[in-house]
């Protein structure tokens, strides 16, 4: 799995991005092998709000759209639990594609007459 890490206007320490990759790669078993995360740091400016560590992780594997964005007091803390998230997602579509295999076509029981002679011949 390709994982993108990227903080939009906030330094985010190299330990927090390796955290990011680590925990990840652990979700990205539970994928198909083609999946693409894109993790994203940002932070609140409002002096009034707390959490200002926001982590957002977007995951796009085979059409389907994995999502989680987390506010916490710290980087370390928010991918943490967006991971959580994602996982439990993940972890879902994995059990809903092992219990649903590709579905066979049933097809009508009844059989069709197929005439020897072409339409309007005579015989």
């Amino acid at each position: 799995m390709e994982i993108r890490v990227h903080a939009r206007h906030v330094d985010v320490s190299p330990e927090v991005r390796a955290l990011a990759e680590q925990k990840l790669q652990a979700v990205g078993r539970l994928l198909p092998p083609d999946a693409t995360a894109d993790v994203e740091f940002s932070e609140e400016r409002n002096p009034r709000i707390a959490r200002k560590a926001i982590a957002e992780i977007t995951i796009h594997a085979r059409g389907r759209v994995l999502r989680a964005k987390v506010a916490e007091a710290a980087f370390r803390e928010a991918i943490i639990h967006a991971v959580r998230s994602v996982q439990q997602e993940a972890s879902d579509l994995h059990d809903r594609r092992r219990s649903h295999p590709h579905r066979v076509l049933k097809t009508n029981s009844r059989t069709t007459v197929v005439p020897s002679s072409p339409l309007g011949a005579t015989e």
